[in-house]
């Protein structure tokens, strides 16, 4: 799962949107084009801990520099990525914290057949009270869940741009290792390592046909008392993504997930698995987005696995040249398997977005979340409001 940190820089140093800071850059004498950016704002937040009574609220300062830099000489590229978030917390200083993220990638043309990518990650992040691995726990809790990460992914990719037969074989390897509540998060400390095998073929009608095939192989560092954890995951799935002109773009999968504990004493999984993410837009300023998802995953509490099935609905419309709006909705439905429990997690959010200058973004937004579950304890409702400037040179 991406950081919040990570999927925030994602989205600030993203150029393809329509309405966004028009972030300014500087040459350095070895080509490098550098792209520092400034993120801040100030949210209220009902539920800090995401608790189902006794909620605290406070008032959140958030601020978050980031800088990338970028050499592109149309065939090879690099980008190296720094940012760091910061949470001020006015009525729960327990609750501050800080964030870090450092990130590289090069992508390369190899020759005419042969496209060569590699990325890296590290990432110092934090999970809120009561969220991850502490839910329904917050209670006992004085500070949050602090970890760290790293992710290394590559991949080679073999097709001439002309010819509508591609392959891609990729590697990834991702460790994780909570920093502090180690009474609770000790048995959750991982590594996972990652193979995996796509088959591309375009047609003339803007739809690509694909095969994806994956073998993932998780390893805990200590064994959970209830039983050891490490098992492989293999995933196959078939369908099609397109890009069908400006009107329409997305994928459809759909396929077999395999889960195997190396422990009998834990159950394995085997069943349907399927990702659609479909964009649709009427007209050049308005899309409309929704998406499903189905696969099994490890907890971060008890039981083997979970079950989880995903939802999302949204519409993005620019309404001039300044003012843009964007509508959501995501539902999380777990059905965990080795223990009773099912949860529903449902989250609504509105923002609108005003252009206030070239190198001014300036953002209000509203999140709405209420989760059940057959668990007391862990249920809550959590709205948190606020207001995000972008700014840049």
């Amino acid at each position: 799962m991406k950081s919040k940190l990570a999927v925030m820089v994602a989205l600030a140093c993203a150029s393809t949107q329509v309405f966004a800071v028009e972030p300014q850059s500087f040459q350095t004498g070895s080509g490098f084009d550098i792209t520092p950016l400034l993120t801040t704002g100030l949210k209220h937040d009902d539920n800090v801990a995401s608790t189902s009574a006794n909620e605290i609220d406070s008032w959140i300062l958030t601020v978050q520099p980031s800088l990338r830099a970028v050499l592109d000489d149309g065939v090879s590229k690099t980008e190296l990525t720094a940012a760091v978030a910061n949470g001020t917390y006015f009525d729960s200083s327990d609750d501050n914290f800080t964030d870090t993220l450092l990130g590289a990638l090069f992508d390369t043309q190899l020759s005419e057949q042969g496209k060569f990518n590699a990325k890296a990650d590290l990432i110092w992040s934090h999970e809120d009270r009561g969220t991850g691995i502490t839910e329904g726990l917050s209670n006992n809790q004085n500070e949050p869940t602090r970890y760290n990460s790293q992710t290394v992914s590559s991949y080679y990719e073999y097709g001439a741009k002309a010819a509508p037969a591609r392959v891609r074989v990729g590697a990834k390897y991702f460790n994780k290792a909570y920093m502090n509540q180690r009474e609770v998060t000790q048995f959750r400390d991982y590594d996972s390592l990652l193979g995996g095998v796509n088959f591309y073929y375009d047609t003339a009608a803007g739809i690509s046909a694909v095969l994806e095939s994956s073998v993932e192989d998780v390893s805990y560092d200590f064994v959970d008392p209830t039983a050891p954890r490490d098992s492989k995951d293999t995933n196959v799935k078939a369908g099609a993504e397109w890009q069908i002109t400006a009107l329409t773009s997305g994928e459809a999968k759909i396929g077999y997930q395999k889960k195997n504990f190396d422990d009998n004493a834990r159950e394995d999984f085997s069943g349907v698995a399927w990702t659609v993410n479909a964009n649709w837009s009427p007209l050049s300023y308005s899309v409309f987005n929704v998406g499903t998802g189905r696969k099994a995953k490890d907890p971060l509490q008890g039981g083997d696995y979970i079950k989880e099935t995903t939802y999302v609905v949204g519409w993005n419309h620019n309404w001039s040249e300044t003012v843009q709006t964007n509508l959501s909705y995501n539902r999380m439905e777990e059905d965990y398997v080795g223990l009773v429990r099912k949860d529903e997690n449902d989250s609504y959010t509105a923002s609108v977005k005003y252009a206030f200058r070239r190198f001014v973004d300036v953002s209000l937004f509203t999140t709405v979340t209420d989760k059940t579950s057959s668990v007391a304890g862990i249920e809550f409702d959590r709205n948190i409001t606020g207001i995000i400037f972008d700014i840049s040179l």
